[in-house]
């Protein structure tokens, strides 16, 4: 373990800035699968007007779960239904964290009350009128399906639910109008097919592979993640050498089927640099389906200290590089991507998952010192590096009498993860936390803490990680964690003092509303002053400000802040014209701006449009003197790939050359503009527009966005993307 560790040092400098990549999803999975898809695609869409169960049926590794997540994003899917969730069953569930799992998605946002009503019930009626699908993944019993079939009401409104399952006999079992799709394997022509997609990437395989290629794929014996596997076991710089393809097509010729997929999955394992493996086995911690927030997973990473790199101002950068090795070598999925192409969440395979797991005990790569936690083995007590794993499950099982069972290990604990994690109100952090000196990530933002957490984090000094719910904050609180990285706060009043500028090794400070306090005097000593800077801070927001303050003395504080959530203080009434007309500065290394709640006058729109460097603008509850117009004739965003409108309530929108606007665009977002009547037909000269997302608006924006998807068709056969949802 010392070894890993010590050896995480050396994470190589990426080459090229990963801030510029973007994931593009290849189709390489569905090989084989697409007349299974656009049959599926029919039922869902058409078929019997009554609730219908539709059900996959594969062994392990058929992609059963890729491809119904394919369909699950489709636009034309996602427009047709009113609402979707998706739920993923472990071998041993309970039925209230089921329940609990879907009903969140379909009442997204909304606090839930269970009150004199059973979980069912609520799921029932929230459903209830709606067209609905639902994604029940990997179910492994019959008894589980009938728990839940009750939930799930027919108000004969093409209302679907998705099964998949590598079981016959359960599949026979549901009762539905459609009959089981049974994947079947790839043939040798589909199986090489896939593998040069796969390995290669969508470049041309040489024509010196074609053969071993062809000897490699029939040793896979059509399973499909096998060879996904196998195309990303080989570094890529190394695929074209075609001994290294002879041996593996070797290695397949001498094993079963059941042991093709560990043996190949070590191999790939065993070819990992050293810093890769600690981020693999890390995400190994996590329940085996899980789909893990990759904002917090990077950020985890470099708490770690898995990544590093010469120029500390580049961690981020290095650490998506990891991310997306691993990808590249198909140790990981991607289960959801932003707008601007980014992975949003990821999980682990299925397969490398359960390598994961047995790694961890022979590498004693961590100690879990949970004894009594269900989803993690125990191992030796002697290990230097510790982490405790607490799941969701086991909120009825903590109590802090339980501490003590931690026995003499607390000194050396690392690391705390708390997925959806919740105890009862009222318990006391203290004898937990007290002892834990050593804790470098505490995620507990699932979790509301009591007063006495203040008094609990006194002795976790060596926090890197910190995202807490709570009440209150005051900075000051806080500002002994000279070590902290990242903090995220979800709070009902928060206040930050002059205590920040002690925090030089802050990179991220997320929540959800804050304001700096200061008498006049400290902030004229602190703008004024020449030594207090945060050089590492990258992300800053939900953030209170006055215009008066928006000065570039000011922003020097923060060199090299890239992402910046603002809400402008005298902007939230209707202002005066000394307000409007007033001249204020954003940080130019800003590469992510949101503004939320503010009068969007001209002298904005001129400052936002000096951002040479910025990539994504998120406009959100955005007002106007006088007429309802925006016009963006006279400026130009060179830079810009992604702008979001939401609640901008604006009637015109004028920009006759939206090619020289947004010479760069890619995805556009619309949201809930009510008053806006067209997008400007000029935005289809946007030779780099992919995407155009339209949520909540007026038929004649959508008409709009349609017309541009056709211009676009007919004047360079490139598509571009159109979605819609009421």
């Amino acid at each position: 373990m010392e070894d890993i560790v010590e050896s995480c040092d050396r994470t190589p400098t990426p080459t090229k800035s990963s801030s510029q990549r973007r994931y593009s999803p290849i189709d390489e999975e569905l090989e084989g699968l697409q007349d299974v898809a656009e049959q599926m695609m029919h039922q869902l869409t058409r078929g019997t007007v009554e609730l219908d169960v539709i059900s996959i049926v594969g062994m392990p590794g058929q992609s059963k779960t890729t491809l119904v997540r394919r369909l699950y994003n489709n636009p034309s899917i996602v427009a047709h239904f009113d609402v979707r969730a998706w739920c993923s069953f472990p071998q041993t569930y309970n039925v209230g964290k089921l329940l609990l799992e879907i009903l969140k998605q379909i009442i997204a946002g909304k606090r839930i009350t269970v009150g004199g009503h059973s979980m069912a019930d609520m799921l029932r009626k929230s459903l209830m009128g709606k067209r609905y699908l639902i994604v029940l993944d990997d179910i492994w019993e019959v008894e589980a399906w009938d728990v839940l079939r009750s939930s799930f009401p027919d108000d004969t409104i093409r209302s679907r639910i998705i099964v998949t399952t590598r079981y016959h006999h359960l599949a026979r079992n549901l009762k539905s109008h459609s009959y089981p799709f049974h994947l079947r394997m790839l043939n040798d022509d589909e199986s090489f097919k896939l593998w040069q997609r796969a390995a290669f990437q969508g470049e041309i395989c040489p024509p010196e592979l074609f053969e071993v290629g062809q000897r490699v794929t029939r040793g896979c014996k059509g399973l499909t993640d096998l060879i996904i596997m196998i195309a990303g076991s080989i570094p890529k710089k190394e695929r074209g050498d075609p001994k290294l393809w002879l041996k593996v097509a070797r290695e397949l010729s001498s094993h079963s089927l059941d042991d093709l997929l560990m043996k190949m999955i070590q191999s790939s394992y065993d070819r990992l640099e050293d810093h890769l493996k600690c981020c693999l086995l890390y995400m190994g911690l996590f329940p085996n389906g899980y789909e893990i927030p990759v904002s917090d997973l990077l950020k985890w990473w470099i708490a770690e200290e898995f990544v590093q790199n010469i120029d500390t101002l580049k961690l981020e950068e290095t650490s998506k590089s990891c991310l997306y090795d691993l990808v590249d070598r198909y140790l990981i999925t991607v289960t959801e991507t932003k707008s601007d192409g980014e992975i949003k969440y990821c999980k682990v395979r299925e397969e490398v998952h359960d390598f994961c797991s047995r790694t961890i005990r022979v590498e004693k790569f961590v100690q879990l010192v949970v004894p009594y936690n269900p989803h993690q083995p125990a191992v030796d007590t002697d290990e230097q590096r510790k982490c405790m794993y607490i799941h969701d499950t086991m909120k009825n099982e903590y109590s802090s009498d339980k501490a003590e069972s931690f026995g003499e290990t607390q000194g050396s604990l690392e690391f705390i993860a708390h997925p959806k994690f919740s105890i009862p109100h009222r318990t006391n952090l203290y004898p937990l936390l007290n002892d834990f000196r050593l804790i470098r990530v505490l995620h507990l933002l699932d979790m509301y803490l009591e007063s006495s957490w203040v008094t609990a984090f006194q002795s976790l000094t060596h926090l890197r990680y910190l995202a807490i719910f709570v009440k209150e904050l005051d900075f000051k609180w806080l500002s002994h964690l000279l070590h902290l990285q990242t903090l995220r706060v979800r709070s009902s009043y928060t206040m930050i003092s002059p205590a920040i500028w002690k925090m030089a090794k802050l990179r991220h400070v997320d929540i959800n509303e804050f304001s700096i306090t200061w008498e006049e005097n400290e902030r004229v000593n602190i703008v004024e002053s020449s030594e207090i800077v945060l050089y590492n801070l990258k992300t800053l927001g939900m953030f209170y400000m006055s215009v008066a303050h928006m000065t570039p003395n000011f922003w020097e504080k923060f060199p090299n802040l890239e992402e910046l959530r603002l809400h402008i203080d005298e902007f939230g009434d209707v202002p005066d014209d000394s307000v409007l007309s007033r001249k204020f500065d954003f940080p130019s290394s800003l590469k992510f701006l949101s503004l939320c709640d503010i009068f969007l006058t001209d002298e904005v729109v001129l400052t936002i449009a000096r951002l040479r460097h910025l990539e994504t603008l998120k406009l959100s509850e955005i007002y106007f003197t006088g007429e309802k117009l925006l016009d963006l004739n006279d400026n130009e965003f060179p830079a810009l790939r992604v702008l979001k409108l939401h609640h901008v309530f604006m009637m015109q929108w004028i920009c006759s050359d939206a090619s020289s606007s947004f010479a760069l665009l890619e995805t556009l977002v619309i949201k809930s503009c009510s008053k806006l009547e067209e997008i400007p037909y000029s935005f289809g000269d946007i030779e780099t527009l992919q995407f155009i997302k339209v949520i909540s608006c007026r038929k004649s924006v959508l008409e709009s966005a349609l017309q541009i998807q056709e211009y676009r068709r007919e004047e360079s056969n490139f598509q571009v993307q159109v979605s819609y949802k009421d």
